[in-house]
């Protein structure tokens, strides 16, 4: 893909988000997806606060961080504006390409919408060259089992080469196992 601090404009590593850590060995993990696939709904259910959510596209329009602690870590969580493509043709995708290429994170979570997933995949695969602990995110398998969707999740971690893991937004269990699939990335 080719994403280099000359390819964007070097004032892009000037002007990313400062991070706020609460310890030094709290790991950042960018929350990445497409417009409308649940990012800041799991932002808020990981981190416990309340970031709006919105149906529509260009809702995050800059990032938000929080905080989310599981049993073995701390992790700032960085939800990024939701974008199709790292290869910025508007502000928000630039926004969430310059944070993917010097925001300082160690990981990313892409979320994806379970309901048409071939939509994110090349945003996945995008991802996945910037950072090489990549964790997608299936999101609204429930809606998807409503809508008579199957998805072979397991087929999909064995293509990818990545971590995936299937949740409903709103399900503290399929929240857990992200987090349990974040820890065993990170």
């Amino acid at each position: 893909m080719g994403l280099t601090s000359s390819s964007t404009g070097f004032a892009a590593a000037e002007t990313s988000l400062e991070i706020k850590r609460r310890s030094p060995d709290d790991r950042v993990v960018a929350i990445a997806g497409n417009p409308n696939v649940g990012k800041s709904t799991i932002f808020n259910a990981l981190t416990g606060m309340r970031q709006h959510t919105g149906n529509w596209p260009g809702k995050t329009v800059a990032a938000a961080q929080g905080f989310c602690e599981t049993e073995r870590s701390g992790y700032v969580l960085v939800d990024i504006p939701g974008t199709y493509s790292l290869l910025a043709h508007s502000a928000e995708e630039e926004a969430a390409r310059d944070f993917l290429c010097f925001g300082g994170a160690e990981a990313a979570v892409v979320v994806c919408d379970a309901t048409c997933l071939q939509r994110s995949l090349n945003l996945v695969l995008q991802v996945m060259e910037l950072c090489p602990k990549t964790l997608v995110c299936v999101n609204l398998c429930d809606e998807a089992k409503r809508r008579g969707i199957t998805l072979d999740l397991k087929q999909l971690e064995e293509n990818l080469g990545v971590p995936v893991v299937g949740t409903a937004a709103h399900d503290k269990r399929t929240l857990k196992a992200l987090t349990k699939a974040l820890d065993r990335l990170c």
